[in-house]
C-alpha cells in the first residue's frame, strides 16, 4: 500500500522528515493565502524530506449552494493564481473539494461547477475531492479522483486515484488525514517551463526545463547520460561546482526538447 496524507498544518523540515520516516510518500496541501496554505519555502521543505506534493484548492465548498458556474470560474482563476505563485509545474493536478454530503439532487449543480472549472483552468489538470456520490457525479469531467470515506457509506469507486480512509489522527505530532494512493495522483513532478528557443539550420527548437529529485545511488554522470546531455551542462544549469557531490533530495534541473519546427 502506498501511503499518503493531507493536512492543514504547515510543515517544517523536521515534521516533514518525521512523516516521511513513518512511511508516507505523498502529502496533499492547500493552495491559497490562509493559515493552512503552503508557500515556496514549504515546497522546498517537502521536496527535501522526500515527499511528493499534491495541490488542493478549497474555499468553503461545504454546502450545495456554493456550486455554481460563476463560482467555478472564480475558483479556477484563483487556483491558477496561487499555483503560479508557488511555481507549481504545468501538467500537474489541482484538486477542487466538494466537502459535504452531496446527494443525487445536487449532481446537476456540481457538474455545472466542474464544467466551469474545467473550461477556465489552464496549464493544470483537474481533480475532485469528495464522497462516493460526488465522485460518481463528475465521472468523465475531471482528470483525477480523490474519494473520502466520509459520507460514502462504505462504497469505494474503482477508478479513483486516492482514497482518504481516516480523518484527524496525530502522527509525528501533526494532525493528518490518512490516504491510500491507488494510481499516480497528478503530484508535482517533472515541471515544464519553456526557457530557450534555438535556431539551428532554419529549424527553431524549443527547450523545456524539467526538474528531478535526486535519489540514493544517483550520480551526475549517470543522470547526464539518461537525459542525453552533458555533465558540464547540468553543472551550468544547477550551479554545481563539485561533480561528485549531489545530495539525496536535491532538485536538479535538466533540459529536453519540446518541439522543433521549420522557419520559413
Amino acid at each position: 500500500m502506498i501511503k499518503g496524507f493531507d493536512c492543514a498544518t504547515k510543515l517544517t523540515l523536521t515534521t516533514a522528515k518525521r512523516l516521511r520516516s513513518e512511511g508516507f510518500e505523498y502529502v496533499a496541501r492547500y493552495l491559497g493565502n490562509s493559515w493552512k496554505s503552503f508557500d515556496k519555502t514549504e515546497v522546498t521543505v517537502i521536496k527535501e524530506a522526500g515527499l511528493k506534493l499534491i495541490s488542493i484548492f478549497q474555499k468553503s465548498a461545504n454546502h450545495a449552494a456554493y456550486f455554481t458556474e460563476t463560482q467555478g470560474i472564480a475558483d479556477a482563476e484563483e487556483a491558477m493564481k496561487y499555483a503560479a505563485a508557488v511555481d507549481q509545474p504545468r501538467g500537474t493536478a489541482i484538486y477542487f473539494a466538494v466537502d459535504f454530503d452531496s446527494q443525487s439532487s445536487h449532481t446537476k449543480a456540481i457538474r455545472i461547477y466542474f464544467n466551469a472549472v474545467r473550461k477556465t483552468l489552464k496549464d493544470y489538470k483537474l481533480g475532485v475531492y469528495g464522497s462516493y456520490t460526488t465522485i460518481q457525479a463528475v465521472k468523465g469531467l475531471v482528470d483525477y479522483y480523490w474519494q473520502t470515506y466520509a459520507w460514502s457509506r462504505g462504497e469505494v469507486a474503482d477508478f479513483i486515484h486516492m482514497h482518504q480512509y481516516e480523518n484527524d489522527v496525530k502522527v509525528a505530532g501533526v494532525a493528518i488525514d490518512r490516504n491510500t494512493i491507488k494510481k499516480s495522483p497528478g503530484h508535482w513532478r517533472e515541471g515544464e517551463k519553456k526557457e530557450t528557443v534555438v535556431k539551428l539550420n532554419q529549424t527553431e527548437v524549443t527547450f523545456i526545463i524539467n526538474t528531478y529529485t535526486v535519489k540514493s545511488g544517483d550520480t551526475l554522470s549517470a543522470l547526464a547520460k539518461k537525459w542525453g546531455t552533458t555533465v558540464k551542462r547540468l553543472q551550468e544549469l544547477n550551479e554545481i561546482k563539485n561533480v561528485n557531490l549531489i545530495k539525496v533530495g536535491q532538485i536538479v534541473k535538466y533540459e529536453s526538447k519540446a518541439e522543433a519546427k521549420s522557419i520559413n
